[in-house]
């Protein structure tokens, strides 16, 4: 495969601003803090995917 001629470009990334709480556990204590912090003050979303059980009638 021949080599690209210019260097590929890739968009900026970003400012990280949702959160899911398995990525919460692996911060530093104060990262932690700082991170739990903004998402009382709206700042920052945390996500949540757990699904209810739900019975089919």
């Amino acid at each position: 495969m021949p080599k690209r001629k210019e260097a590929e470009r890739f968009a900026a990334v970003g400012a990280k601003d949702c959160w899911h709480s398995y990525s919460l556990q692996s911060l530093s204590p104060n990262k932690f803090a700082r991170v739990v912090g903004q998402i009382l003050k709206g700042q920052y979303v945390l996500i949540n995917n757990r699904v209810e059980n739900r019975v089919s009638v």
